[in-house]
């Protein structure tokens, strides 16, 4: 079942909102003036003016990726944690088309006041979620660098080599946003402030950390300041993608649609404590998560907070799974509109990535699933009907293969997802089905009943109360097909327990699922009492 692809033309069209990881990525490609050169633009005299009490009307030279020069700025904003510098060719009365009003505006955002915040500013709003700035100059204060950045489609940038440049007179913490983008797209270049901001803190902690963490919690730093999904395509791109791999990096739209989508959630459901212990911890991606989950005290693993991010995604409806930034969104889904649906064939992109499929025959339905042996899954059904929603996770075997029954709905969506990097391939089937008990149909009342079997679910065995006087008692097991796997014609009762040690009648251990254990009787089932009739679940 493919999922629906961006084109290559239409990627390469659109801004590079961060170009952060490219810049990491192709350091020749945006290279940094020759050292020799800029010691010779550096001469005594100017090396001794460069770290001196910086006003209005002060002029610097800075290092900039892909150019071959220093360039040429003046600062136009001093603020309590910024400096605004303008590339003197951008500036108004130079020709350029930067106005007063345009760093006053970035200033007040940077120092003061956000959209989420009139009392706070990117600043003190990321600092305190994400923790302090590095500080390679000796200056208090952020400079920020509005300019022509050589590459057109760059909206801005952090610049690590920057902040480690061989001449100690040239370092600086430093984010750069582009002219254009400040004139034109206020919008997107004011979150991609806030976007670069946190990738400046967090290599100041955590200088190696993964790219698709680091460029999530960017992208949440967006949303913190008030300019979320800053490039409104990303979260779309995800939500027709959703079977891309998470910690996977390509750079591309969907790529920061998932990250940043995770790290809202993670934000959401855990709080800024978690986040600003991720940012901390030297360990990376996963590793650094569980490792930040632990030092915090909760019990959660990166795996179970994917898991409940999945299924967010799909159940966008569900006060008990969405989260807010999702916006009522859902991941795109694959109708079945009739069954049966004979093993159809699918494959899940990537690691940590999904596949839903939406089966919109009411009634009761089997799901069957066969994942391939060299992979690893989590599958489960989000059944609706007019009883409400139920959520099932799909027990799978060592091969693999699982199988659950939904009753009562009127859709259900399979939603599966990838926890291996090797293969994704899988085969689903599904039918409606009338279960039957000696060729007596179940009734739903029945279906649905249940009794106080312990332990259930269960692993070795489980103990079944009955309510029968009789010295024998006869009783049959059923999977979830409607299928005699075993005949308990001797149980041992014990306390008024009946064992079954989730064995067939020929000694083999059955898979994972759902089973009937019902009085054998020549009555239908539905007119048996609750003594008669159990549902349990076996895992193995």
């Amino acid at each position: 079942m493919p999922a629906t692809e961006l084109s290559a033309n239409e990627s390469s069209q659109k801004a590079v909102r961060c170009a952060t990881r490219l810049i990491a990525a192709n350091p020749q490609k945006f290279s940094l003036p020759e050292v020799r050169e800029v010691r010779k633009m550096l001469s005594p005299a100017k090396a001794s003016k460069v770290l001196t009490e910086i006003e209005v009307g002060t002029p610097h030279q800075f290092v900039v990726a892909g150019a071959g020069e220093l360039v040429a700025a003046t600062c136009q904003f001093v603020g309590e944690h910024v400096f605004v510098f303008v590339e003197d060719r951008q500036w108004d009365t130079n020709g350029g088309s930067i106005l007063q009003s345009h760093v006053d505006v970035l200033g007040e955002l940077f120092d003061q006041s956000t959209p989420v915040d009139d009392s706070k500013g990117f600043f003190e709003l990321c600092t305190g979620v994400f923790g302090d700035p590095p500080d390679v100059d000796g200056y208090e204060r952020i400079f920020l660098l509005i300019l022509d950045i050589p590459d057109p489609r760059f909206v801005g940038f952090f610049d690590a080599r920057v902040a480690e440049h061989e001449v100690p007179e040239l370092r600086r913490d430093i984010l750069y946003v582009d002219a254009m983008f400040v004139r034109r797209q206020a919008y997107l270049a004011r979150g991609t402030v806030a976007h670069e901001l946190q990738h400046l803190i967090h290599w100041g902690h955590d200088e190696d950390e993964e790219v698709w963490l680091n460029e999530g919690l960017s992208g949440y730093a967006e949303e913190l300041t008030g300019f979320p999904e800053a490039d409104p395509t990303v979260v779309e791109a995800f939500l027709q993608r959703p079977g891309i791999g998470l910690t996977e990096w390509e750079n591309q739209p969907y790529h920061y649609g998932s990250s940043y989508l995770f790290s809202s959630f993670l934000a959401e459901r855990y709080g800024h404590d978690l986040i600003r212990t991720i940012v901390a911890e030297s360990r990376n991606g996963r590793g650094g998560i569980d490792a930040a989950f632990s030092t915090t005290g909760f019990s959660e693993t990166f795996k179970d907070v994917w898991s409940q991010w999945v299924l967010g995604n799909y159940a966008s409806e569900d006060e008990k799974l969405t989260y807010s930034a999702l916006k009522g969104r859902r991941v795109v889904s694959f109708p079945v509109e009739r069954l049966p649906l004979e093993k159809v064939e699918g494959v899940v992109e990537g690691q940590w990535g999904t596949i839903t499929i939406l089966l919109r025959t009411p009634g009761s339905v089997v799901v069957e699933f066969f994942g391939d042996e060299a992979s690893r899954y989590e599958v489960w059904t989000y059944a609706m009907g007019h009883n409400g929603t139920e959520l099932q996770s799909v027990d799978l075997d060592d091969s693999n293969v699982g199988s659950v029954l939904v009753t009562e709905i009127d859709s259900v969506a399979v939603i599966i997802g990838r926890t291996s990097l090797s293969s994704g391939n899988f085969e689903i089937s599904a039918r409606q089905l009338t279960p039957t008990i000696a060729g007596t149909t179940f009734s739903e009342e029945a279906l649905l009943s249940q009794k106080a079997a312990f332990p259930n679910p269960f692993n070795a065995i489980v103990n079944i109360p009955i309510i029968s006087t009789d010295e024998t008692v006869e009783f049959e097991v059923y999977n979830a097909v409607g299928q005699l796997v075993r005949t308990l014609r001797k149980p041992v009762l014990d306390a008024r327990v009946v064992v079954w040690d989730g064995r067939d009648d020929d000694g083999g251990q059955v898979a994972s699922g759902v089973y009937t254990i019902a009085k054998a009787t020549e009555k239908s089932l539905s007119g048996l009492d609750a003594s008669e009739y159990t549902r349990v679940t076996l895992l193995r």
